[in-house]
Parts: C-alpha cells; sequence; structure tokens
C-alpha cells in the first residue's frame, strides 16, 4: 500500500501534494472545533455580532466589505459574516464558529506547504503547521472567531514570506492569499524586516506585492480613520516582559488552568526555566542550519518579543501590569491573546532544529557511501580553495536533545487537543435566545426587531421578519 502511494506521488506530485494538503486542512479544522467547549461554538463574540453580523445584515456583503473598523481593514471577517448572514438566524454562531475554524484550517495548510525550505523533515513540518490550531491558549480568544483570526494570518503571512516559491502559478497564488491575509491583519507591518531574505528571487516579489500592497491600502485607511487610543497609563517594561513569560513562554508546557497557581507560588521561575529549556534547540539551529534556517529562528524568536511588546504598547491596560500584581492576583493572571502568536513562533524553533538534526543524521548515513565514490573518482583541487568539510555524526548530543524536544513538544500539545476554557464558555448560548425572540416576536406582532445578547455584555439588533418562521434567509 505504502509503495503504491509513493509510486502515485512519483508520477503525479501536484494532485498528490494538492489532496493531502486539502485532507490536512479539513482535519486541522475538525481540531480547532474540537477544542472549542459546545457553548462557546454557539456563542458569538465580540465583534463577531455586534460588529460585522450586524453590519452584514443590514447592509450587504459587497456594502461592508471595505468598511474599516477600530482603525483598519477586517476583509476575512466580513467575507464569513456576509456569508453567515445567508444561513437562518439559529445557525449564525455556529456559522461564525464553523467557518473561523475552516479558515484556521486552511492557513494550517499553507504553513505546511510553506514550511517546507525551512523544516523539510516531513513529522516536523506537520508540527510546525499543527502549532496554527494547537497553540495552548488559542481556544481562550483566538480559534473559533472571526474578531481575532487575524492573529492566524499574521502566523501564516510569516511563513509564505520565508518560502521560495517553485512556480508563477503558485507564487500568485500565495499572492493573493498575501493579499487577503494584509487585508486582513494590519500588524503584518511587523513582517517587513523578512523581505531582505533572499531579494534578488522574482519569484518571492509575487508574494510580497500582494503584502505590499494590501499594507498600503491598510495604513491609509489607518491614517484616514485613525483607531482611538485607549487611554489607559503605559504597560511598564518589566510587566511587558514578565506577560511574555506567562502568555508566551509558560503555556507550551503549562495547562491554561494550571498556568495562574504556579505563577503565583514560583513567580518569573516557571516561564525562565521552559524558556531555558528552549534555548538548546535555538542555539543548535543557529550554529549547524543553513542561511534560511538560521534567518528563519532569528525571525521567530525576534518576533514573538517584538508582537508582544508591540501588542501591550499600542494595548495598554491594568491587567497587563504583571510585575504590580499581589500574588493573589497572580493566581487568577489575565492570559491574553497577544501571546498566542508568540507563542507559536517560540514553538516552532523546535521542529526547525528537529528537522536540522534529522537532516543531518541522514547525510551522516549517506557520508561513507560518497567518501567511496570520491576515492574511486579523486577530485581535482583548485589551488587555494578550501576542502570540502565532512559532515559530524547526526547522532549527536544537541541533535538527539532535538528531536526529543520536538517529540515532547508534540505530546504537550496533544494532551490539550481536547475542549479548554474560553472566554465564551459562559455563553449565552445563541440558539436558545433566537428560539425565545422567535416566540416574542410571534407573540408582540408590533416588535420590529429584538436584542439578543453576546459577550462581553454586547449585543446584536435583529429584526423580527428575519425571525419569522416563513422568512427566506437573504
Amino acid at each position: 500500500m505504502l509503495a503504491a502511494v509513493r509510486s502515485l506521488a512519483g508520477r503525479h506530485p501536484a494532485p498528490v501534494l494538492a489532496s493531502f494538503t486539502v485532507v490536512c486542512a479539513l482535519a486541522w479544522a475538525l481540531v480547532a472545533w474540537l477544542r472549542l467547549p459546545a457553548i462557546a461554538r454557539d456563542t458569538l463574540w465580540a465583534e463577531d455580532g455586534r460588529t460585522f453580523l450586524q453590519a452584514a445584515g443590514a447592509h450587504g456583503l459587497l456594502n461592508t466589505l471595505f468598511v474599516p473598523y477600530a482603525g483598519y481593514l477586517h476583509l476575512v471577517p466580513r467575507i464569513l459574516a456576509g456569508l453567515v448572514v445567508l444561513l437562518p438566524v439559529d445557525a449564525w454562531a455556529i456559522g461564525m464558529t464553523a467557518g473561523s475554524c475552516l479558515v484556521a484550517g486552511f492557513l494550517a495548510a499553507v504553513v505546511f506547504v510553506c514550511a517546507r525550505d525551512i523544516v523539510p523533515w516531513l513529522p516536523a513540518r506537520l508540527l510546525v503547521a499543527s502549532l496554527t490550531v494547537l497553540a495552548p491558549l488559542a481556544p481562550r480568544e483566538v480559534l473559533g472567531n472571526a474578531a481575532n483570526v487575524h492573529s492566524l494570518f499574521l502566523w501564516a503571512l510569516l511563513w509564505m514570506l520565508l518560502y521560495r516559491p517553485r512556480t508563477q502559478r503558485g507564487a500568485v497564488a500565495l499572492g493573493v492569499i498575501a493579499l487577503v491575509a494584509s487585508f486582513t491583519e494590519i500588524q503584518s507591518l511587523l513582517l517587513l524586516p523578512l523581505l531582505v531574505l533572499r531579494p534578488r528571487e522574482p519569484l518571492r516579489w509575487i508574494v510580497r506585492a500582494g503584502l505590499l500592497l494590501g499594507l498600503f491600502v491598510q495604513v491609509v485607511v489607518t491614517l484616514a480613520w485613525p483607531r482611538a487610543h485607549p487611554g489607559n497609563p503605559p504597560v511598564p517594561l518589566l510587566s511587558e516582559l514578565y506577560g511574555y513569560l506567562i502568555n508566551a513562554v509558560t503555556p507550551l508546557a503549562v495547562p491554561q488552568t494550571s498556568i495562574g497557581p504556579l505563577i503565583a507560588a514560583w513567580g518569573p521561575a516557571v516561564g525562565l526555566v521552559i524558556l531555558v529549556a528552549l534555548t538548546p534547540a535555538v542555539i543548535f539551529a543557529v550554529m549547524r542550519g543553513r542561511r534560511e534556517r538560521r534567518f528563519a529562528v532569528v525571525a521567530l524568536v525576534a518576533g514573538s518579543l517584538v508582537c508582544v511588546f508591540v501588542d501591550l504598547t499600542t494595548n495598554p491596560n491594568s491587567f497587563y501590569d504583571y510585575a504590580s500584581m499581589t500574588q493573589d492576583e497572580l493566581r487568577t493572571v489575565w492570559l491574553m491573546r497577544y501571546g498566542v502568536v508568540p507563542s507559536m513562533m517560540l514553538a516552532a524553533t523546535v521542529p526547525i532544529a528537529a528537522s536540522l538534526a534529522w537532516e543531518r543524521r541522514a547525510q551522516a548515513k549517506r557520508a561513507p557511501a560518497k567518501r567511496a565514490q570520491a576515492k574511486r573518482a579523486p577530485v581535482k583541487r583548485v589551488p587555494g580553495s578550501r576542502a570540502p568539510r565532512r559532515l559530524g555524526s547526526g547522532a549527536s548530543l544537541p541533535g538527539a536533545l532535538a528531536v526529543s524536544s520536538c517529540l515532547l513538544l508534540a505530546v504537550l500539545l496533544l494532551a490539550q487537543v481536547g475542549p479548554q476554557p474560553t472566554r465564551r464558555s459562559g455563553g449565552p448560548a445563541w440558539q436558545p435566545q433566537v428560539t425565545a425572540a422567535r416566540s416574542e416576536c410571534i407573540r408582540e406582532p408590533e416588535l420590529d426587531s429584538v436584542v439578543l445578547r453576546e459577550t462581553l455584555g454586547w449585543h446584536v439588533v435583529v429584526d423580527c421578519s428575519r425571525l419569522s418562521p416563513l422568512a427566506d434567509p437573504d
């Protein structure tokens, strides 16, 4: 069976890869769905209802597609809302959750394809792509809602900019995705330093053109309709560093419900120990990897820090002042969504190192045959040139530690695959409200609309005409 699959892949690599990627995307979407409790799937989160669905229901998809909100464009959430309002009102919350999970699965597939240059070893590359839906804190506020799906676009864009397209068609496809992503996530600006990688490769610039065009429009929008500053005092630098340890580092090894008690008991030591445990993989990849791999690891580590600092600087609030919290306050510490992508970035360094170790091991196994071949056909040395460097053993201690760390990371992530606590776990569930509202509209025919609740105390105004048993969705 395996031989037949390999033979088919050898004869038709593109269709086989495409089929495999689609299957994986659906599987990752299912994982994202399963990580959310049942009540969270049927609960609208924040802007999903009040901003995106309500606008799409009142004005239609085309009239809301490029309407700014909070200082920038949200193209994908607008598209999702425009499609979901075509469903019966009962299905709006489930529809937004399912659509957002499908987007997450699709982006995981994009990461899988684009990580091949940096992470060629298949198991490690699958782990990198799976971080899109397996990041420990992702269910809390990022997975399954359209308002925060932009974070996953930032993660996918990073890998798209590290990737070297093989064909013009592939580059154009990625360029379109980059355009859509940058129309959705203004923080893509943080990825501009990645453009220095291989600047003379034309196919890369097709992808980059999509990113740059979208960012140009985003900057124009945010200058014309600037986001209001919250007016809160800035978060101290020490609290930003502590927040990085709590939200980006600690969740990689500690379940969400245990983070507060552990931090209250041991303070920053928890995150520092985990960070030290990740350091050998980073050093190994930087010291032994080729240029692109070293560049990727440095970019991931630096990006994980920069993202947290930028988000906390632009969105200050008192519950991010971790360094000033008492032990009791730390026990119920506020976990922020701004740590999700940085956590992914930091975690990705481990499978990168493991892939490098596996690659060096395979090269070491082939080395004796190459040396024997070289003896049979000696190569003339050019005066002044260096002798080829012999590859070290792939079974080196750093390499073995990298592979072991990758396996441990996979186990820690899989241990949290099941439903996780979210900010929607307390409801209010959508479908029971719709049922009650429909009865109210029938009971009181003079009513034009009803108010349905969602999270954060926000609400959605729905016309009674949409709730009529005979109403057709728009």
